[in-house]
């Protein structure tokens, strides 16, 4: 029996030797992480990273840097100049850090910003602002158990101006989904997870180009009935949408339940003037596309003819040049060809008095 326990402690002795080897040498690759941020290139621009720093506010960083990553830090609040140094950014990670508070004007100086990712933090208030940044087309918000006390608050100018594409507000304990306004870009929408009490048509009434939404475990509270007209709202349009379980659809309830398509008509009118606003769009994108590339077929004819013009200098002042080499040389100035000549001189003047 001492053996037995004996052998038991001896064990668990090295298990605990190795375990705590192990703990060392994570120790000791965890003090070998880097502490500063690195710059470096990746996809043909300039970045910084600083993830998994621990800093609880973002560094001086090199200028002109167009990505950030940020996550897996402390940094609690986004103030109006955090980002004034940086308004190249296009990409910004901020995931995984312990933001509540972020300032109205922080990210107004990030007018080329196209992807913005906020996940993981306890982010109360939602500044509109981030709405109406003209390049972003994804927006990640996802894993803020707060976010949804200030959503129903948030007071929006319509229409959007940030030509979204994606927006993910998954597992943010959302109960009723927020008015957006029209989303004429919108492709991909993620509101999975979230308890909502409510999901009408109407919501989807002004995305026209959307092509799947997420709602993972975000119906499961829904009545049958409230549920169909969105369902089938979604089905005519051809959007794809995404269930953990797709039995509740096959369901005799389901399918007993009035089809409610009454509202529709109203529902196409708004769908279809999503759809010129998304043409207003790309009509305008189409024509500062033609108007670049006419401005830059002018500028580099001027570029061109100006460069002629000076190739054309430079030649006229190297054959000028060049003449006057060629009289100098024609030109005797060495005294002693003078006194040579001066014979010869002497000898005309004698023929001509003969």
């Amino acid at each position: 029996m001492w053996r037995i326990s004996s052998s038991i402690a001896l064990a668990i002795f090295v298990f605990w030797c190795t375990i705590s080897e192990s703990l060392t040498q994570l120790d000791g690759l965890t003090d070998a992480k880097p502490k500063r941020c690195s710059h470096e290139r990746a996809y043909e621009m300039y970045g910084a990273y600083c993830v998994g720093l621990k800093l609880h506010e973002i560094p001086s960083l090199k200028s002109g840097i167009e990505i950030l990553d940020f996550s897996e830090n402390r940094l609690q609040e986004l103030k109006a100049d955090t980002f004034s140094s940086y308004t190249s950014l296009k990409y910004l990670y901020l995931a995984e850090n312990q933001m509540y508070n972020i300032d109205k004007d922080a990210f107004a100086p990030l007018g080329y910003l196209q992807t913005l990712d906020l996940s993981n933090n306890v982010i109360f208030n939602l500044p509109q602002t981030i709405f109406q940044l003209p390049s972003l087309r994804k927006l990640y918000l996802k894993d803020n158990p707060l976010l949804h006390l200030s959503l129903p608050k948030l007071q929006l100018h319509k229409p959007i101006n940030a030509p979204l594409e994606l927006l993910d507000i998954s597992n943010c304990k959302i109960l009723v989904l927020p008015n957006w306004g029209p989303l004429p870009h919108l492709i991909h929408y993620n509101i999975s997870h979230n308890p909502l009490s409510i999901l009408e048509p109407s919501h989807f009434a002004a995305m026209c180009k959307l092509e799947k939404v997420d709602l993972t475990s975000a119906i499961d509270n829904l009545p049958y009935c409230g549920l169909k007209p969105t369902i089938i709202w979604l089905q005519e349009k051809r959007v794809y949408f995404q269930l953990e379980d797709y039995s509740k659809l096959n369901a005799k309830e389901f399918n007993d339940c009035p089809a409610a398509t009454e509202g529709f008509g109203v529902l196409n009118a708004t769908h279809q003037q999503c759809k010129a606003l998304h043409l207003q769009f790309q009509n305008h994108k189409t024509s500062r596309r033609t108007w670049l590339n006419v401005a830059g077929g002018l500028a580099g004819f001027l570029i061109g003819f100006i460069l002629l013009l000076y190739l054309m200098h430079r030649h006229n002042v190297s054959q000028t040049k060049t003449k006057a080499e060629k009289m100098k040389k024609a030109i005797p100035t060495n005294d002693s060809d003078n006194q040579a000549m001066v014979p010869i001189l002497n000898e005309l003047n004698d023929v001509s008095r003969l």
